[in-house]
């Protein structure tokens, strides 16, 4: 059974009806719609792009700083969530960035050392303290005071919190001028000396950035917005129509024998798995036809 596809090009009905003939499964009684576009969607959007990422369209990612913020999630800036990752390379402002994935040589070059200043001391009676801190302004997250026992503990967002399960202190710390006010549940003893730490910065253009835990550190902390420009991997996205076509035409019959191999081994049908897994290495070099071609007629530029 042959089903080839339409003048449309590859689109996702014909996909699926490739499956089917692949899977010898023409009926519904074996494999719903539904199963069978789920097998093509999950190899299309999660198994594909790691297959062949220099392939998949590679798209600038585009995003500006906030002031005093250094820290930002890969899956949140704008459209990011459409990414499956990054490209090493990113700009500010049109300037170069030292990129970084490696988190101890980022911090051998840019290394944030805490501030520490004596508050108080406690008396056994006074809960709340409040003051100035000595540097700022102070990266977001990094501030806490503590009486040696309790912590308030900065969350990214200027709200002190009870780092103890159940605690209740609270507080708030302002970045930017370094004004705190702290509230712990319990009086520290007039044993103790209340005292905060945080990573005090002086602002500028970002000049690295680190990749890491899926979010982007810039070091120096950005004084002012800036643009940033680097580039992603885009994630396909999934198929919601039979009339939907995947990015490239050439992925159309790659995507069907990478689905139905899925159907082979969930089926644990190894005999058709490894007949049709030729016919899938052939659709995947065809796929990488179009990369080969393009590199093959780069020439490499120095970085230097």
């Amino acid at each position: 059974m042959t089903i080839p596809p339409s003048t449309g090009g590859w689109s996702f009905g014909n996909i699926k009806a490739k499956i089917r003939a692949i899977t010898g499964t023409p009926s519904t009684d074996q494999l719903t719609d539904d199963q069978i576009a789920a097998y093509a969607n999950d190899y299309y959007s999660y198994t594909m792009p790691h297959e062949l990422k220099v392939q998949i369209q590679n798209q600038f990612l585009d995003f500006k700083t906030v002031i005093g913020q250094n820290e930002y999630d890969f899956t949140s800036i704008g459209v990011a969530s459409a990414y499956l990752t990054d490209s090493p390379g990113a700009y500010a402002d049109g300037f170069p960035l030292i990129f970084y994935q490696d988190p101890d040589i980022f911090y051998q070059d840019w290394p944030q050392q805490y501030n520490v200043d004596s508050v108080a001391a406690g008396d056994g009676v006074t809960v709340t303290f409040t003051g100035t801190t000595q540097g700022f302004p102070i990266i977001e997250g990094s501030y806490f005071i503590t009486d040696g026992t309790q912590v308030l503990q900065d969350n990214g967002s200027g709200v002190l919190v009870d780092t103890a399960v159940g605690g209740t202190g609270t507080g708030t710390i302002v970045y930017s001028t370094g004004a705190f006010s702290a509230t712990f549940q319990t009086a520290p003893a007039s044993t103790t000396t209340v005292y905060d730490k945080y990573i005090a910065y002086t602002g500028n253009r970002p000049q690295g950035v680190l990749f890491f835990e899926n979010k982007f550190t810039f070091m120096p902390v950005p004084d002012q917005v800036y643009q940033i420009r680097m580039q992603g991997f885009v994630f396909p996205p999934s198929f919601d129509s039979d009339d939907d076509l995947p990015m490239q035409p050439e992925w159309g019959p790659l995507i069907a024998y990478g689905a139905a191999l899925e159907v082979f081994s969930d089926r644990g049908d190894t005999e058709n798995y490894e007949k049709y897994y030729p016919f899938f290495k052939r659709q995947e070099t065809v796929a990488l036809s179009r990369t080969i071609q393009q590199y093959t007629a780069e020439q490499g530029v120095p970085r230097f």
